[in-house]
């Protein structure tokens, strides 16, 4: 192969990750992630190839060509997500400085490990989640170019085996490291470890070695079989993507036969394809400005998720000004400008850029302290809770049933409710107000707390004989929820009237709307809208937008006082 030949299958491979990718992050597919891997090879293979065919390999031709290539589009999306967040400072992003701060230096998935990010969950905390592949990017192309001159010129003094070997040793002791990772509870490690994604570059390495070195190529005879090859492992690509989660077992069994399929798309790839329709123009073009599509996606789908409107149309916006944005960016980074004015004033606007974006991360507020003063507060509630909840089991009073009478005062009768709650950290942190309105009530909250692990809380109170009938469920932030999850927690509730409080900035973001429409068949089932009492009240929150400060967790016991009276008022108006 050599290096200046056009090969529109490359292109095609880039494109069909880029499209992948994209669809994972705006939630179309599950499987999407697995994409990454096919970048990582592409990427392993082609830094390869051409180091290999560049008979004058220079490390600063290389730095400079990564540093315009890579480094100053990262540099120019950074800057215009800074800017933009400056403006709609009511998105909320707890991490901004020390987060921007790793992603510059490139050390951005470690940074995410140490602050227990999720790559996976769907409540989109970050414009920046998914730049730990340009870290790991970037350490490997700091350390490939001295490491490709080292290995070198020890081929040439020992054997031109030796860097093949060297390369295949420490593939396999990444395989290895990743497969261990693997086994662990929290697969976060796994996924963000430099070493254990190193496996996938290498494998590109090793292809390109073994293509350079050995000639070792599959015969192109017969192009037909060639091209249906192609098209079978690309089809087997999409449809992992289409059905492969996270949550599988063997994953990362998956993952690594995902860097096979890789291998094999490349090697279908390696022949002279001269189409040049209008087909094969737009291919190109997409595969071009890829790396730039995937910069800008995620800071477009962290800003769009403020805005409540029509799923599909939101994705539709978003797609149109990810490749818009994208395109100008490349093209402001690579045309070739024929008057020096115009190419003055280009790095004119990268510099202003910069400035505006540094002046904007100076000024932002550091909300580190806040959060710590956050943990503190619930690790305290929850000790305080734990007694409580002796309490509440221990206590055998038994429940006090509302008589009919001809005269009530609903106010005292609400207030006197035995009401539990259950739910998460907002609960947790609003328990001491919730106390004051339902003396009589039991509330128990926990950091994270599902509602699988909620069904486990209510099942253990039914069997004490301590679930009353009337429920508080604090239950919505915290995972992705279907339907029949739903139906399962009513079940296991039966016809005692639950009180379901709105999520703010819920994992998922649609699911206050669909639950919505899941309990129109149900009708024990109470909203309390918490999410729009709240909004326009950035006083009620903590730095990260959920948790409630003193003001906030009596307001969130109001909302629900409030929406429970409101539904006894009508009963007793009956």
């Amino acid at each position: 192969m050599h290096e200046k030949k056009y090969l529109i299958k490359l292109d095609y491979i880039r494109v069909i990750a880029c499209i992948l990718v994209l669809f994972y992050h705006l939630n179309v597919i599950k499987g999407g992630f697995l994409a990454v891997i096919t970048f990582f090879t592409l990427s392993g293979y082609l830094t390869t190839i051409k180091a290999l065919y560049n008979q004058n390999f220079s490390l600063k031709k290389y730095y400079l060509n990564r540093l315009k290539k890579i480094y100053l589009p990262l540099i120019i999306v950074i800057s215009l997500t800074l800017i933009i967040y400056d403006q709609f400072f009511t998105i909320n992003w707890l991490n901004l400085k020390k987060e921007t701060i790793s992603v510059l230096f490139s050390y951005n998935n470690f940074w995410q490990l140490d602050a227990s990010m999720n790559y996976f969950t769907k409540h989109i905390s970050s414009p920046f989640i998914h730049l730990w592949y340009i870290s790991i990017l970037i350490q490997f192309d700091l350390l490939f170019s001295i490491l490709f001159v080292g290995l070198k010129k020890l081929d040439e003094k020992i054997s031109k085996h030796f860097s093949t070997i060297i390369v295949f040793i420490i593939t396999i002791l990444s395989v290895l490291f990743f497969l261990k990772l693997s086994k662990n509870d929290n697969i976060m490690p796994m996924y963000y470890h430099t070493f254990s994604r190193l496996y996938s570059l290498l494998a590109g390495v090793l292809l390109a070695i073994f293509h350079y070195k050995y000639n070792f190529k599959i015969s192109y005879l017969f192009k037909p079989i060639n091209n249906l090859l192609f098209i079978i492992y690309s089809l087997i690509l999409i449809i992992l993507c289409f059905i492969i989660n996270i949550k599988i077992n063997n994953i990362a069994i998956y993952m690594l036969l995902v860097t096979l399929i890789s291998m094999r798309l490349i090697e279908y790839s390696l022949y002279n394809h001269k189409n040049n329709n209008i087909i094969t123009k737009i291919i190109h073009s997409i595969s071009t400005n890829s790396y730039e599509i995937y910069l800008v996606q995620y800071p477009l789908i962290f800003l769009f998720q403020k805005y409540h409107i029509n799923h599909t149309l939101k994705n539709i916006i978003i797609i149109i000004l990810t490749f818009l944005i994208a395109y100008l960016i490349h093209f402001l980074i690579n045309h070739k400008y024929k008057h020096k004015f115009i190419y003055y004033l280009k790095n004119l606007v990268i510099i202003v850029l910069v400035v505006f974006a540094t002046v904007s991360f100076i000024n932002t507020k550091d909300s580190s302290k806040e959060l710590k003063e956050l943990e503190k507060k619930l690790d305290e509630q929850k000790q305080e809770m734990d007694k409580k909840k002796e309490e509440y089991i221990n206590n055998k009073k038994e429940e006090v049933k509302e008589e009919p009478k001809e005269e009530v005062n609903v106010e005292e009768l609400v207030t006197n409710l035995p009401i539990v709650g259950i739910g998460d950290s907002v609960l947790l942190g609003a328990a001491p107000a919730l106390y004051e309105k339902f003396p009589n009530g039991y509330f128990d909250g926990e950091v994270s707390r599902t509602i699988r692990r909620g069904e486990v809380v209510i099942s253990d109170l039914m069997n004490q004989g301590r679930l009353p009938d009337v429920l508080i469920l604090a239950l919505a932030n915290n995972g992705d929820y279907s339907d029949y999850i739903n139906a399962e927690l009513m079940e296991l509730v039966g016809d005692r009237e639950v009180y379901w409080i709105s999520a703010v900035l819920a994992d998922d973001p649609e699911f206050n709307t669909r639950f919505k429409e899941f309990a129109k068949n149900y009708p024990n089932i109470h909203i309390v809208e918490w999410e729009e009492a709240s909004n326009g009240h950035p006083e009620y929150f903590y730095a990260d937008g959920i948790h409630l400060k003193e003001e906030g967790m009596y307001a969130y016991a109001n909302v629900i006082y409030d929406a429970i009276l409101t539904e006894y008022k009508k009963k007793y108006n009956k």
